[in-house]
């Protein structure tokens, strides 16, 4: 929407409801950490020149010894603030004080990886989260030198719940969720974030998903960090709790974040063979083997919280063996059935959780598959599938 610093200020002026500037940008955990700013000729100067200096240091993207850095604004993933419009978000990179991207800027990292990809003659790599979460009533915590404790609310009374593992496509009764979800899709298309269809998930509890339509690489991150903002901001205005977190309540299904991927050239779908392995190209195959052959060291960056791993177990569609297999939810590595077309065809990682910082999660999953293609890894010859069976048996 935005090209250039101008372009930000032109819509700010002729809009003239908006009071402030926010810059957001993420830390290392994959969190908007924010600094707000006047709408003064100074702040837009700064903007438009050095950019506004920060304490690296304070939140992982600099060392202490060399903390001093500069927030340089990215314009074209700037927006008005559908939750307060009284707010210009401006996404903003880390640089150093030489006006370098800092090497541990999440998103500069994305941006180079995108880089990567064209350097080797591929014009995008695709990527289309599935964002599981779970609405409570409330949340209470406590946690000191005698012990922790956590109460969680459930959002449905005992008339409303689904059957046990039976949330799966529930139908909206509640006229409180109705309103929710309502607030949610209207903010997301005010956004341009490109919405599939969203539904009731299998939690009982509350536990619920949208799915986007594929977008390349950064802006599908830039899309994750606005879809948790929204949710969480849309949740806490109807007196909600919502949260990402990957196994919030134990012996219910958790919330992972499956990540659909498929690489783009001119316009052909890489990944798409007529002849292949449910329709799979040698280049997906090889794409799938990088994946599963550095499937225990992306699980740093995918699954990064000791959460992680109380999803992590057999019994609720969370992967634990590294294969790949067709329409298979207990895989690491799904072929969906259903999108076997030049058009739609893709893979699903299902290992990652929401824990995991975006750009990280996108940009070490694309390195992974880049690097078994490079070295035409074959994942049949490695092992890892394909299995038809349920993998738990």
């Amino acid at each position: 929407m935005f090209e250039s610093v101008q372009d930000l200020r032109t819509y700010v002026e002729q809009e003239g409801y908006i009071n402030k500037l926010e810059l957001r940008y993420s830390d290392l955990e994959g969190h908007w950490r924010s600094l707000s700013v006047p709408l003064t000729d100074s702040t837009w100067e700064t903007l438009a020149g050095r950019g506004f200096g920060f304490d690296a240091s304070s939140v992982g993207l600099g060392v202490l010894e060399k903390s001093d850095m500069v927030l340089r604004p990215v314009p074209e993933a700037s927006f008005a603030d559908p939750v307060d419009p009284s707010v210009m978000v401006v996404i903003c990179r880390a640089h150093t004080v030489d006006g370098e991207p800092s090497p541990m800027d999440p998103r500069s990292i994305a941006e180079k990886v995108e880089e990567i990809y064209r350097s080797q003659g591929i014009d995008a790599v695709l990527f289309a989260p599935e964002y599981e979460f779970y609405l409570f009533q409330d949340a209470a915590f406590s946690h000191d030198m005698f012990g922790s404790s956590v109460e969680l609310i459930p959002f449905y009374d005992s008339s409303e719940l689904p059957p046990p593992r039976a949330g799966y496509h529930h139908t909206f009764h509640n006229e409180l969720l109705r309103g929710f979800w309502n607030d949610v899709l209207r903010h997301l298309t005010e956004l341009n974030v490109p919405v599939r269809y969203f539904h009731h998930e299998v939690g009982r509890q509350g536990q619920m998903e949208i799915e986007v339509i594929p977008t390349p690489l950064v802006r599908a991150a830039d899309h994750a960090m606005l879809i948790k903002y929204v949710v969480k901001s849309v949740a806490s205005r109807y007196g909600l709790r919502a949260t990402f977190m990957p196994k919030p309540v134990s012996g219910v299904a958790g919330t992972g974040l499956h990540c659909h991927q498929t690489l783009f050239s001119e316009g052909t779908n890489l990944f798409y063979s007529e002849s292949g392995y449910s329709e799979l190209s040698d280049t997906a195959l090889s794409y799938i083997a990088g994946l599963l052959a550095h499937g225990r060291a992306l699980a740093a960056i995918t699954n990064p919280s000791t959460n992680s791993y109380r999803r992590l177990v057999p019994g609720y569609e969370a992967p634990t063996k590294l294969i790949f297999s067709r329409s298979n939810r207990s895989a690491a590595i799904r072929i969906p059935a259903y999108a076997n077309s030049a058009t739609d065809q893709r893979i699903e990682y299902r290992p990652p959780d929401p824990t995991a910082n975006p750009y990280l999660l996108l940009a070490a999953q694309a390195l992974a598959g880049l690097d078994g293609i490079k070295n035409k890894l074959d994942p049949r010859e490695m092992g890892f599938g394909p299995i038809e069976e349920d993998i738990f048996r």
